[in-house]
């Protein structure tokens, strides 16, 4: 285990017994840090149940093209730690993250702190010690509570699509959770808002009229208007003005609702260097692993073999569904498909698969490794009992397993892996994939 990976468990070790939702311990931190997180430059924070990793990837990479340099703070990581803090669009090298976690456990002097308080405390005081010109942050989860919402002065704020997720947190219903992504509103000068809800968007309309802060709104101030699967582009309407796009270099339609909310948001911020040509090659460029990522380059892809197709995504609620069943409508209506399915404690395997398990031809459950999840015996007795099924589910020890077993039974077809973003980073480690 390398130095830095001791320090992170000895940080997750500080996690208080009882979790109070608030800022206190993280804002107690940074003042005895003498508050790196005021002397950062632009800042774009960004929140949203499904889409702000894809959203923050591509917009990192239109800053990059665009010649900006990017301070970049996401979680979760998926292989290593040093993926959450990007400074200058490179990952954190490992000399500057023990430096940099070292200071904040010494300044913390053992307090109870959640992981994500101190890690983001971390990820400050790695951005304040080299120079930038914007620092994109994403939440972890919510938005009001979040340990990167002590910020106190944003150039702009984006919410992405609001869904149902992580309701133990956040609350039980949807305007619960609106409420609390609107959070990330306060300090901001510009908002940004994705496709939503009428009853999210109503909530969202709200608290920028309260704040007096100017709202971008998709549908209002931008709207995707024509897509050509083709040529691979589509149509933006931005302020009345159209512009032709790229599809970006990530698979799905959906990654298009994505590219737009990227693209209202480079463009409202009115920099002279962000071009429309800077933005096209922006998204040609951008990568974001995990998220219907093909896997055909690694160990996974030659164990199966060339009649197989391996796809990754970290999908692991109904919206995440909802985009796995336009996928499965778009591929061959013959094509066998293969789950492989892993989920954290907390989430909810049935409502996942509600709308999808007709259209496919085999479940294989995995347990997750270093996290608290569903046994996956647990998941096939609870989907026997809620859905008919043609097939037998599987519960298997590992991925290896898994395709073992499909290779056995079948000829061709495609296997999807889902469920769990943690799941998706062990699968990742498997193949053999490097994150750079």
């Amino acid at each position: 285990m390398d130095k830095s990976n001791k320090i992170l468990k000895r940080l997750e070790l500080l996690h208080p017994k009882k979790i109070d939702l608030s800022l206190i311990r993280i804002k107690k931190l940074l003042k005895k840090m003498n508050n790196p997180h005021l002397n950062l430059p632009e800042i774009i924070h960004i929140a949203g149940t499904n889409g702000k990793g894809s959203v923050t990837s591509i917009l990192r990479s239109i800053f990059e093209t665009s010649k900006f340099k990017v301070h970049t703070y996401t979680s979760p990581h998926l292989i290593r730690f040093n993926e959450r803090i990007r400074i200058n669009s490179e990952l954190i090298s490992n000399y500057d993250l023990n430096l940099i976690l070292e200071e904040c456990e010494s300044f913390n002097k053992g307090e109870p702190i959640t992981f994500f308080e101190i890690t983001t405390a971390a990820a400050f005081l790695a951005f304040s010690k080299f120079n930038s010109d914007v620092v994109l942050m994403e939440t972890g989860l919510g938005g009001r509570f979040d340990a990167t919402n002590i910020i106190e002065k944003k150039k702009c704020s984006v919410i992405t699509p609001v869904s149902m997720d992580h309701m133990n947190f956040l609350g039980n219903s949807i305007m619960k959770i609106a409420k609390e992504k609107t959070g990330i509103l306060k300090n901001s000068e510009i908002t940004i808002i994705s496709k939503q809800k009428k009853s999210v968007r109503k909530i969202i309309r709200a608290e920028a009229k309260k704040q007096k802060i100017k709202l971008y709104e998709e549908g209002v101030n931008w709207k995707v208007l024509d897509k050509n699967s083709e040529e691979k582009k589509f149509i933006l309407n931005f302020e009345n003005i159209q512009y032709k796009f790229n599809f970006p270099n990530l698979y799905g339609e959906h990654q298009i609702e994505n590219a737009s909310t990227a693209i209202a948001t480079a463009l409202s911020l009115k920099h002279e260097k962000i071009k429309i040509n800077n933005i096209n090659q922006g998204l040609l460029n951008v990568s974001w692993p995990a998220r219907m990522q093909k896997l055909d380059n690694g160990k996974l892809s030659s164990f199966i073999g060339p009649n197989f197709e391996i796809w990754l995504d970290g999908g692991h609620n109904i919206d995440a569904s909802n985009m796995l069943k336009n996928i499965f409508n778009n591929w061959d209506k013959n094509a066998d498909i293969f789950m492989v399915m892993g989920m954290t404690i907390g989430k909810n395997p049935q409502s996942f698969l509600n709308k999808i398990i007709k259209r496919i031809s085999g479940l294989f459950l995995l347990p997750i490794a270093n996290h608290q999840y569903i046994q996956p015996y647990e998941i096939k007795r609870n989907i026997k009992s809620a859905f008919k099924l043609s097939f037998e589910i599987e519960c298997c020890l590992d991925i290896i397993e898994a395709l073992k077993i499909i290779k056995k039974n079948h000829t061709n077809g495609k296997i999807i892996i889902c469920g769990s973003l943690y799941l998706a980073g062990e699968i990742l480690k498997e193949d053999g994939f490097k994150i750079s």
